[in-house]
């Protein structure tokens, strides 16, 4: 199989000559949005109450049902990616294996992945991962070190008791004579030994492991994403963040992407937490008729013409600029051209 990484830079499409898409290329289904991490980088540990933690809940398996069956009946070619994974730690959700083994059987995706950290991997989900033939399983890694991820996850998990679950993987592939899933781990960027330290750790025990960029999320008062993890090492990482900046307009994510919250709502943005792109909800309205909406067409329309600023979540958003995160620029496409 090939290595996660390289899967974004093999048989891609060039997306301004592919444009519009009758489906997108990605769906995201959030099978829970809570998590056993309160990261200091990430949303999940923000106080207070907002649009996320209102709206924190494990995906019902009536509406992962609904949504796999809306994907089945939805003509033209399969999208190219089902990712079981959103804002929240997909294993704990109860229903998880049962969505995985579901998912498979409707043959509704060219692939299937998860995000996850992987400290609630059983033999029961490892299971139903091999036996659904799973294509990858990503798996985040918040430090080599057991002092530092407990200080960054706020968590008593160690990278030892997460290193164990994926050797139980492992060894169940092994004797199922099984390439799925594969394990890509990988790592915020340390900028120091701990890079080092994290390859080792992890090499017995995954298919891949690599280094990710540092980046921010939506950003919200009180909020300091890259300051809290990066500490000593901020001014590295801020300038490898603008080293990998680019002069984008529109991004592409709405043209490729559409996310399905835990509550049924639904976006083409996969990095928005307090819900500012929403566009309708699965269960009101098909995930085809949302795709093919006015309010779709409109995002889509004021990405393209430089009025990211109208919308509350991408005016405090720079992910999109990213070449490491995001490939394709289609600025200038005409807007004449999007129906």
């Amino acid at each position: 199989m090939l290595k996660y990484t390289d899967l974004k830079c093999t048989d891609r499409q060039d997306l301004m000559e592919v444009l519009p898409l009758p489906k997108p290329f990605t769906v995201l289904v959030e099978p829970t949005s809570v998590c056993c991490f309160r990261c200091v980088m990430c949303f999940q540990s923000l106080p207070g109450s907002s649009y996320f933690t209102d709206n924190r809940m494990h995906m019902p398996l009536e509406r992962f049902a609904r949504v796999i069956d809306q994907l089945a009946a939805w003509e033209g070619p399969k999208v190219k990616v089902l990712k079981l994974s959103l804002y929240g730690e997909p294993l704990l959700n109860p229903d998880f294996a049962a969505m995985v083994r579901m998912a498979h059987a409707a043959e509704v995706s060219e692939r299937m992945e998860t995000t996850t950290n992987a400290a609630l991997l059983t033999p029961e989900i490892a299971e139903a991962l091999i036996d659904a033939q799973m294509d990858y399983m990503r798996v985040s890694i918040y430090a080599a070190d057991a002092e530092r991820h407990r200080k960054v996850t706020n968590s008593a998990v160690t990278p030892a008791q997460i290193h164990e679950n994926l050797r139980m993987l492992q060894e169940m592939k092994a004797q199922r004579g099984s390439q799925r899933p594969f394990v890509s781990c990988k790592m915020l960027d340390s900028f120091d030994t701990e890079n080092e330290a994290f390859m080792a750790m992890y090499a017995d025990v995954a298919d891949e492991v690599y280094l990710d960029k540092p980046h921010g999320w939506i950003g919200v008062e009180g909020a300091e994403f890259i300051e809290s993890y990066y500490e000593e090492d901020l001014a590295t990482a801020v300038a490898d963040m603008q080293e990998n900046s680019t002069a984008r307009i529109a991004c592409p994510m709405p043209f490729t992407t559409m996310t399905v919250r835990s509550n049924g709502d639904v976006s083409p943005c996969c990095v928005d937490f307090i819900g500012g792109t929403n566009l309708g909800n699965m269960e009101e309205s098909s995930l085809e008729e949302i795709w093919r909406s006015d309010a779709w067409y409109e995002f889509q329309k004021m990405q393209l013409e430089g009025r990211k600023d109208e919308n509350s979540s991408c005016a405090r958003c720079d992910i999109y600029l990213s070449d490491h995160y995001t490939r394709d620029n289609i600025d200038g496409f005409p807007v004449e051209r999007l129906r």
